[in-house]
């Protein structure tokens, strides 16, 4: 028996459980009640609780009960009425243009001079920018697919059960549910930008084929020519980017000789991640530690606690380890974010912890591949290995950050220490071919007398 025939026996059932006496004009009126609650309530969460009520609250319900026949119909009657309300399609939303006179069906272009706005049913509101279009690709009642064809947009999206909405900006989607967002394309230099506002978004594309997550404060950054994505949060921008005085110098902090050495293709090191030069600050810390990991969160109206990357900036490592090791540092490794595994995997090198150093960088490689960070992590592992005693094993690891990251923020350091470490491992022959290639590409370079001696007949 297939659907349309189920219906059609409760239909019977109900007739024959029905008096014959009943007032037509009032049948009527009660059908019409009735065909009106199930249209109101079709495809809402909570639909079938109100059809219940209406069936209960009507003068039917009174009469009825109590009569075993007509009990029977009524049980008829509430099963077709939540039949229908399972299988009465959902109504999709519709939305009104304002600000876009070229609004020509679904693309949207707003003027030089102003910004064009989408209204949904649902109250989710689209605010373009000057100078931005983008164009309606599908509307259901679960949300919308749009495609931002170039410029800003500003998102408010409501929040409802199984909701679905996503904008595309060239080969990038973000997927959300319920939000506030800003996202930005420029199809001149192939970047994105991300802005989260409230809730939480997924980011989809070809340098974040399993998607990055972002939450509220957080920004994300991707460039398709350079092949580099960054994340940071809205407090990171308000920390100083000078390194403070109570950092080391960039190189000087030797870790312990007993390091255990882990290249590329070992464990940790399969994906491309990313992390920004040593001694800046950690990218993108919470203004709060989170609780993935540890901890239950601040309760509301408490001070807020400074986040990783502020301690890190003010030189109170050993706080991010102990804060990190009393949450659980597995747990913070394996479901913290990237802001602080960046800043935890800071805290630990400036503090001689080479092993939790390691954990957090190969960690940033493995969940967080094609970030920035994450590739910059390559050099650090490579450095951490080769200042551990292991200059052998670090040259696989600069040769990756290399071929990641030629144009990288390291990537004179990596092939000046790839030289050293070749010398010191294979002789001066070994190295004279990178000597020249340094020589080529940083003629200024911190490395340069060396490479200049390795040429010297």
């Amino acid at each position: 028996m297939n659907e349309a025939e189920k219906l059609s026996r409760l239909a019977d059932l109900v007739r024959s459980g029905v008096p014959a006496d009943v007032d037509a004009a009032h049948d009527a009126a009660e059908r019409a009640r009735f065909v009106e609650a199930v249209s109101r309530g079709a495809g809402r969460a909570g639909a079938p609780g109100r059809v219940g009520s209406w069936l209960r609250a009507s003068p039917l319900w009174s009469a009825l009960t109590g009569r075993p026949r007509w009990s029977f119909a009524l049980a008829g009657a509430a099963a077709l009425a939540l039949a229908l309300v399972t299988l009465w399609p959902a109504r999709p939303l519709d939305y009104a243009v304002e600000g876009a006179p070229s609004a020509a069906g679904r693309y949207i272009a707003a003027t030089a001079g102003g910004e064009a706005r989408l209204r949904f049913t649902d109250g989710t509101s689209v605010a373009l920018s000057p100078g931005s279009a983008m164009r309606v690709v599908d509307v259901d009642a679960a949300g919308a697919r749009m495609l931002l064809e170039d410029g800003r947009a500003s998102l408010r999206v409501t929040r409802r059960p199984r909701a679905r909405w996503s904008v595309e900006a060239g080969p990038f989607a973000v997927l959300v549910t319920g939000t506030a967002f800003d996202v930005s394309w420029s199809r001149g230099d192939g970047t994105l930008r991300v802005a989260l506002h409230e809730g939480s978004v997924t980011v989809r594309g070809p340098l974040a084929p399993e998607g990055l997550p972002l939450r509220a404060g957080q920004r994300l950054v991707a460039r398709m020519r350079e092949g580099d994505v960054q994340i940071s949060s809205g407090d990171a921008a308000s920390a100083a980017d000078p390194a403070p005085e109570a950092l080391p110098p960039a190189g000087t902090a030797a870790q312990p000789r007993e390091e255990k050495t882990i290249g590329p293709g070992g464990a940790g090191g399969g994906d491309a991640g990313a992390v920004r030069p040593e001694g800046s600050r950690a990218e993108g810390a919470p203004a709060s530690p989170p609780t993935d990991g540890a901890g239950p969160a601040a309760p509301a109206g408490a001070a807020v606690a400074p986040s990783w990357a502020q301690r890190v900036a003010a030189g109170d490592f050993r706080a991010v380890l102990a804060e990190a090791e009393q949450r659980g540092l597995g747990g913070v490794l394996e479901r913290g974010a990237l802001d602080d595994l960046v800043a935890l995997g800071d805290a630990a090198r400036y503090a001689r912890r080479g092993d939790v150093a390691q954990r957090a960088l190969s960690a940033t490689r493995k969940r967080f591949p094609g970030t920035s960070q994450g590739k910059a992590a390559a050099f650090l592992l490579g450095r951490l290995i080769h200042d551990g005693g292991s200059p052998e094993a670090a040259v696989a690891w600069y040769d990756t950050y290399l071929a990641e990251s030629p144009g990288g923020p390291f990537a004179a350091e990596a092939l000046g220490r790839k030289m050293v470490a070749v010398e010191r491992t294979a002789g001066r022959a070994a190295a004279r071919p990178i000597a020249e290639l340094y020589l080529k590409r940083h003629p200024r370079g911190a490395h340069e007398p060396v490479a200049r001696d390795l040429l010297t007949p």
